[in-house]
């Protein structure tokens, strides 16, 4: 069984810093929801409208 969640976490006028702060807040709220947390997690993903997919975890 497979669960896939998704959020957007940010826009094209937001500095890299803001992105930053809300790719770290939105994992650990993510995350958060899991019954096991960190150990729930295989793999984590982000990506742009545009862009294609990049592991990040």
């Amino acid at each position: 069984q497979v669960l896939c969640l998704s959020v957007c976490i940010g826009h094209i006028n937001m500095s890299q810093e803001e992105v930053y702060t809300n790719v770290n807040l939105a994992i650990n709220f993510l995350v958060s929801l899991l019954k096991k947390n960190w150990q729930n997690v295989r793999t984590l993903h982000i990506k742009s409208s545009m862009g294609p997919v990049q592991r990040i975890y």
